[in-house]
């Protein structure tokens, strides 16, 4: 059978619903953007195949794609439970646990586990460094004035200006990362990923409109840190 024949995939699947081929046909409707076809599959082949880690993460990026990151999060959970080693899944669980401002500590602990499946992961090393940086600062002042102790302001947060190219590779440039970037006030970091995006032939106005708004928070932030 040939697995790049969507025809024949169809055919298969419709008379054998058990078959561990599931996934390849999940994943052809994702790449069309047919997101309740693609749900279909993915959860009458996991009702054979609870544990199946291409089955989940395929199933992830439909919750992805749909905007239920909450439910993203437990499909990737799962498959990272069976299939540790798996890249793209610990990568697009670090970019949705900081999107929902999960805890340092748990982020930490997530892009380390990219880290030490891609060394060269410049976005990990990046993040790595800028969460250690924010928890040692957090802890010198609450030992200094635990009783005064105040978060720092997101407006007085200094610029991380890149110091080499981050490499992130086209493949992996999603405007969720965009957002991971920003929200970690990686401005220059989210400018490279939205040049990526554009080489990809992503959406122009979202990538204009979401330009605009990193290019503006730099301008304030530097203003802000110009008049201290």
């Amino acid at each position: 059978m040939d697995l790049k024949n969507q025809i024949e995939l169809e055919l298969y699947f419709a008379d054998h619903f058990e078959t561990v081929l599931f996934p390849v046909l999940a994943d052809i409707y994702l790449r069309q953007n047919d997101f309740r076809r693609a749900r279909k599959v993915c959860n009458i082949g996991l009702g054979y195949h609870e544990n199946d880690s291409a089955g989940r993460f395929v199933l992830a990026q439909v919750e992805k794609a749909e905007g239920n990151l909450k439910n993203a999060e437990k499909e990737l959970h799962h498959v990272l439970k069976y299939s540790p080693d798996h890249a793209g899944a610990s990568i697009m669980l670090c970019e949705i646990q900081t999107v929902l401002g999960r805890a340092p500590s748990r982020l930490l602990k997530s892009w380390k586990r990219v880290l030490v499946l891609d060394p060269s992961n410049q976005v990990a090393a990046e993040f790595i460094e800028k969460i250690e940086a924010d928890s040692g600062k957090k802890s010198k002042k609450q030992r200094t004035s635990k009783k005064n102790s105040v978060e720092p302001s997101p407006k007085s947060a200094p610029i991380k200006k890149i110091a080499e190219p981050l490499n992130v590779s086209v493949r992996l440039a999603t405007f969720t990362l965009v957002n991971v970037l920003k929200n970690q006030g990686l401005f220059y970091q989210a400018l490279e990923v939205l040049d990526l995006l554009e080489e990809k032939g992503e959406d122009p106005d979202m990538i204009r409109l979401e330009r605009d708004a990193v290019k503006t928070l730099i301008e304030s932030l530097e203003k802000g840190q110009n008049n201290d």
